[in-house]
């Protein structure tokens, strides 16, 4: 059981609607937190949600600091996973997360149960959201849309800091979504 074989999987199943919603766009491995982490699955329509795949020979290892960037950017998250990680997964996550299961079927094909909805996170960080804009975009948002009068040559990081200082979450969201 492979990543790639059961992100397609998914893509073909779970998503398919999304795909075909031409106002909405689905992005495969979404750095997050400057590339620190990275989301295997965003789907960006009116939110943001994050989906984590978790195979049979994958390690949890990595999932609490998963779990932390996840929950400062989106607004609902997911973790697609083999049965054998069930158990531990649901110790590592927040109740607010959902849960699908992998379904091994026949000829090597996959489906997917869903094992728990996903409910709104409402702890999202305003900084780290602003960090899924590139600088140019940063720069623009701070500039136009939030009347500040930021110079180019201005850090990163001082940029995200005059977003995430003036922009709510929810504006902040709706503005990552359109760029």
């Amino acid at each position: 059981m492979r990543d790639q074989v059961i992100r397609r999987a998914f893509h073909q199943t779970i998503l398919k609607s999304a795909h075909e919603d031409a106002d909405t766009l689905v992005v495969d491995e979404l750095g997050l937190k400057n590339g620190e982490v990275r989301a295997d699955i965003a789907v960006l329509n009116g939110k943001l949600v994050g989906y984590e795949i978790k195979t049979q020979n994958d390690t949890l290892i990595r999932l609490s600091s998963q779990v932390e960037a996840y929950s400062e950017v989106f607004h609902k998250a997911y973790v697609i996973l083999s049965n054998n990680h069930l158990k531990k997964a649901l110790d590592c996550i927040p109740d607010w997360w959902g849960i699908y299961t992998i379904n091994p079927e026949p000829e090597g094909a996959y489906s997917f149960s869903c094992y728990r909805d996903a409910r709104l996170n409402k702890n999202q960080n305003t900084f780290t959201l602003a960090q899924l804009l590139w600088k140019v975009e940063a720069l623009e948002v701070a500039n136009v849309l939030l009347h500040h009068n930021v110079r180019a040559k201005t850090s990163k990081r001082e940029i995200y800091e005059v977003i995430s200082g003036t922009c709510s979450k929810r504006k902040l969201s709706k503005i990552i979504i359109q760029y």
